[in-house]
C-alpha cells in the first residue's frame, strides 16, 4: 500500500516552555522547604542525590554502607557500570539517621518498604510536590533531577577537575561542561575582577580624571 506523509509540521507554532533547560540546581530556599515539610525518607532520598549526583533510579537502588565503609557502590542503570562514591562526612550523618531494618536498601518509601520500582517513588514525590507548601517548587520549576546539577556545581566550585566530577557523578566530561558552564562563567568573572582590582591604580586616574573638575 502506498504511504502518505504529512506535508506540514504540526508542532511548528507550539510555544517553547519558559525557563530554557527543564532543570535548574536547587536554590537554598528549596532545601528549607523540603526539610520543613517533607517526611524524613523523602529528605533522605534528596540528600543522597545532592551528595552523590546520581540519577533518580540509581539513588533508589543504593544499598546501605556499613559503619566501617566509607564508599557507596552504585550500579548505574544507564551505563551498566559500578560507580564507587566516597561518603561525605555530612552525608554520613544522614545515613546514620536512617531507621534500622532488615533491608539492605538505603531508601524506603512511606510504608518503610523498599521501592520496587522508580514509579512508586515518582508517585509519592508528585503527591508531595502538589501540596501547598511546595507551590514555589511548581512555580520555579524545581525538579528532582536538579539535585544532580547541584552536585556537579558543588564539586566544580571547590576545584575538582571535570574528570573527577565525572567519576563521582557518572557523567561524561562533555556533560560536566554542560552542567557546569555557569560555574565556569562565574570563575572567569571572578578572575577578571581580581585582575582589575590588582591594576586599579592604573585605571583610576584615567577613569576619574575629571572628578575634581580638572
Amino acid at each position: 500500500m502506498p504511504r502518505g506523509y504529512c506535508t506540514t509540521n504540526v508542532i511548528q507554532h507550539t510555544e517553547k516552555i519558559p525557563g530554557g533547560e527543564p532543570w535548574v540546581p536547587w536554590p537554598s530556599w528549596s532545601f528549607e522547604i523540603l526539610l520543613e515539610h517533607a517526611p524524613f525518607h523523602m529528605q533522605m532520598i534528596a540528600m543522597s542525590a545532592f551528595f552523590t549526583g546520581q540519577r533518580q533510579g540509581d539513588v533508589l537502588a543504593m544499598t546501605k554502607p556499613k559503619a566501617a565503609e566509607n564508599t557507596i557502590a552504585v550500579k548505574a542503570q544507564k551505563a551498566g557500570k559500578t560507580v564507587w562514591i566516597p561518603v561525605h562526612f555530612a552525608y554520613r550523618k544522614w545515613i546514620d539517621r536512617v531507621p534500622q531494618s532488615d533491608s539492605v536498601m538505603l531508601h524506603a518509601g512511606a510504608r518503610a518498604l523498599s521501592y520496587k520500582s522508580a514509579d512508586g517513588f515518582r508517585t509519592e514525590w508528585q503527591k508531595l510536590m502538589k501540596k501547598d507548601e511546595f507551590k514555589k517548587f511548581r512555580e520555579e520549576r524545581i525538579v528532582f533531577h536538579g539535585l544532580r546539577k547541584n552536585a556537579v556545581i558543588n564539586l566544580l566550585e571547590v576545584g575538582c577537575t571535570e574528570n573527577q566530577v565525572g567519576a563521582i557523578c557518572n557523567m561524561s566530561a562533555q556533560m560536566v561542561q554542560h552542567y557546569g558552564r555557569e560555574v565556569a562563567l562565574r570563575s572567569l568573572a571572578k578572575d577578571a575582577m581580581k585582575l582589575m582590582e590588582a591594576r586599579w591604580s592604573e585605571i583610576e586616574p584615567a577613569a576619574f580624571r575629571n572628578k575634581n573638575g580638572t
